[in-house]
């Protein structure tokens, strides 16, 4: 099996003085809008410049990359909103989701290669058991935003529809 896999960040918005701390996470997991090819890197030997709404990649990323980026930016980079994940590093496996918005929190999960969250439809149905009096939405705003990330997909859905065509 292999030890590496796909690894994407988009940092949607972050406040000027962290671009430094963002771009320095970014090059330091070998990160770029070019996916590995010439030209996407960021280099903090010339004026750091972070591209808000691009994705940066790498195809090989160690296992367990996920994690550490996550932290590094939540620490470094603490008012900056961002969505990473890790492909997962075979087809029946799973990747590793994180979504983050400072003020909302952040939200976890197992994901597919194209990044999208595996919910537990036991957990799910637990929780949903667990609560019959609250309506949808109460249900979504309290129990159910641990397990679908409901608060902090919404921030992040709501940059993604800013974002211009391309």
């Amino acid at each position: 099996m292999p030890s590496t896999s796909p690894l994407q960040v988009i940092v949607y918005d972050s406040p000027e003085h962290e671009h430094s701390a963002v771009c320095h996470a970014i090059e330091s997991f070998d990160l770029a809008t070019d996916w590995g090819l010439p030209g996407g890197r960021i280099s903090l030997d010339k004026q750091v410049s972070l591209h808000l709404g691009d994705a940066y990649g790498t195809h090989h990323a160690p296992l367990g990359t996920s994690d550490e980026l996550a932290t590094r930016l939540r620490t470094d980079a603490p008012d900056s909103t961002f969505l990473l994940w890790q492909d997962p590093y075979f087809e029946e496996a799973d990747g590793h989701y994180v979504a983050y918005a400072p003020g909302v929190g952040g939200f976890e999960s197992a994901c597919s290669a194209n990044g999208a969250p595996h919910i537990s439809l036991s957990e799910l149905m637990s929780s949903l058991n667990k609560s019959p009096d609250l309506t949808t939405a109460q249900w979504l705003a309290g129990p159910g935003d641990s397990i679908l990330g409901t608060r902090v997909r919404e921030v992040i859905a709501d940059y993604e529809q800013a974002r211009p065509a391309r």
